[in-house]
């Protein structure tokens, strides 16, 4: 019986991807969600389907490298930037692999291709994932990096198989039986915050000139391309480690494009005013969201192309 352990199994990513393998319903898996919300928790269980549902967060260590002590494999999708939580999962890992003889798997979701363009120029650089040494060459600081070495360095380790998906800009509508339920999120949170603060202000919020180009991926490929990871690395057949990046893309497009296409409904592009900023961008997350939305973000999924 192979165990799989869900991290983010009812976010706008995760939702569809748990739902996949539920469908499924291979009686060779036995599937445990670890679910935050205590209502998510509550609406999984009542589905009554082949899933264990804990409920707690992945913040919680001693948990979480409890449950990754007794999982096979390993979806780590609540999070990309969380160090903490991966090195608790890797700890957990590390125990399952001395224990049992056979190497777990992780697969994680986290998205490190990215410059501070800030919305200023277009990039040429494209990333290609079967290019490791410039995935390489990405810096050590580069947002959500750490996450990335750490992996790598665990599956260098020899103890875990790390498989590492870089999704871009999501956008689509989530299918699935967590979808229809009302379990998972239904919408990508970043998307959804940039229009509904546009609307609520009557302008939409534009970084630099907007030149910086972004590489996006409709969420149902992007869930086939997980879903392909997870049953070729299964079977052997696929690249992990340094050799285990997957990126998911379908082309690229100048944030400029995006803006015009929301201040033609919500207003034009406006300077957030100090007001505007303490209500709608708290904290730090101002400066974590126009990195974003500044930057270039472009990859080119030549490794999962060979997948089929």
């Amino acid at each position: 019986m192979k165990k799989v352990l869900f991290i983010g199994g009812t976010g706008y990513i995760g939702g569809p991807i748990l739902s996949r393998l539920i469908e499924h319903d291979d009686p060779h898996v036995r599937i445990t969600a670890l679910v935050r919300s205590p209502e998510k928790a509550t609406k999984l269980k009542a589905l009554n389907v082949h899933v264990d549902v804990v409920a707690g967060s992945h913040d919680d260590a001693p948990l979480v490298e409890e449950l990754a002590a007794n999982a096979d494999v390993i979806f780590s999708l609540a999070s990309s930037d969380n160090l903490p939580a991966v090195e608790s999962m890797l700890r957990g890992l590390k125990k399952r692999s001395t224990d049992t003889g056979v190497k777990p798997s992780l697969i994680h979701l986290v998205s490190c291709l990215c410059d501070d363009a800030q919305g200023m120029f277009a990039s040429e650089k494209v990333y290609n994932d079967l290019d490791i040494a410039s995935i390489e060459s990405i810096p050590a600081t580069q947002w959500h990096r750490n996450v990335d070495l750490a992996l790598v360095a665990a599956d260098a380790e020899g103890y875990v198989n790390t498989y590492i998906v870089l999704p871009s800009a999501v956008y689509g509508t989530p299918r699935g039986l967590l979808m229809d339920a009302g379990v998972q999120n239904p919408a990508n949170f970043a998307w959804t915050h940039l229009i509904s603060v546009a609307f609520k202000r009557g302008a939409m919020e534009i970084v630099g000139e907007g030149r910086n180009l972004v590489t996006h991926v409709d969420l149902a490929e992007l869930v086939d391309l997980v879903v392909l990871v997870y049953e070729t690395a299964q079977a052997g057949r696929v690249g992990h480690g340094r050799e285990g990046y997957y990126f998911s893309s379908k082309g690229d497009v100048a944030f400029a494009r995006i803006a015009e296409v929301i201040e033609a409904r919500a207003g034009p592009r406006r300077v957030l005013t100090q007001a505007e900023v303490d209500e709608h961008f708290p904290g730090s997350f101002l400066n974590e969201f126009h990195y974003w939305l500044g930057a270039n973000t472009r990859g080119d999924a030549a490794r999962g192309r060979t997948l089929g």
